[in-house]
């Protein structure tokens, strides 16, 4: 094969990668959307040992056992939950395949809003839920999977109070900061990065997109600490 035509190769299956990148993404989305966090462990997340996932203010679980018990058995809202409503969009994407084709890195900024039935016998809970989505993916058996996943939030409030208003009062019904929903398994280690917006704070770059890189040797994950 000429060089030039093991280059066209090459950037045909990093288009090929990343555009089923985004695919998985967008199949993480919708199984989210309707509750199914056991589909989408299965059909979207890596089988490694080494998996993580960072939510926001909440913490990290390292290893597919904490992520299980937290994100899959002890999920508070499954599918079949009335009064459930999550749509987390994935816009502004910035992917990047690494040149030896076995690791991937990608952000996302993602508007949204949540409904949950928190309280028993009173109407859901609507606010809005804005954030972004740093992610490392790993190629298994010829198919992209997720290995960690950061969500950081950008704000979280009622749908009839602004964002300034819920920085300065926590709304109510949110967990403590670095808490979780009752019930759920807790993180193995802390947040690692997740600033809000707030009023007295400036804008961080975070989480930052990814640049060209060989392989897994030359960058770090995004739930490593800052």
């Amino acid at each position: 094969m000429s060089d030039e035509s093991d280059a066209l190769r090459r950037r045909l299956e990093r288009l090929e990668a990343i555009q089923e990148i985004q695919n998985l993404m967008g199949r993480r989305a919708f199984l989210h959307s309707a509750g199914m966090n056991d589909h989408e462990f299965e059909e979207c997340w890596s089988t490694r040992d080494d998996i993580c996932f960072e939510a926001e203010d909440w913490g990290v679980w390292d290893g597919r056992e904490a992520i299980i018990a937290a994100y899959v058995k002890e999920n508070p809202f499954p599918a079949g939950t009335a009064g459930l409503l999550i749509e987390h969009c994935l816009t502004t994407q910035v992917v990047e395949i690494a040149e030896d084709g076995e690791t991937a890195k990608g952000v996302w900024i993602s508007p949204g809003h949540e409904t949950f039935p928190i309280v028993p016998d009173e109407p859901p809970k609507p606010h809005w839920s804005w954030g972004r989505y740093s992610v490392d993916f790993v190629r298994e058996n010829g198919q992209w999977r997720i290995w960690h996943l950061h969500v950081l939030t950008t704000f979280r409030t009622p749908y009839d109070r602004s964002w300034v208003d819920a920085a300065l009062n926590r709304p109510e019904y949110f967990p403590e900061e670095g808490a979780t929903m009752e019930g759920m398994t807790p993180p193995t280690r802390p947040v690692t990065f997740n600033q809000p917006y707030h009023p007295d704070k400036a804008p961080a770059y975070q989480p930052v997109p990814p640049r060209p890189y060989r392989d897994w040797s030359d960058t770090t994950s995004y739930t490593d600490p800052l």
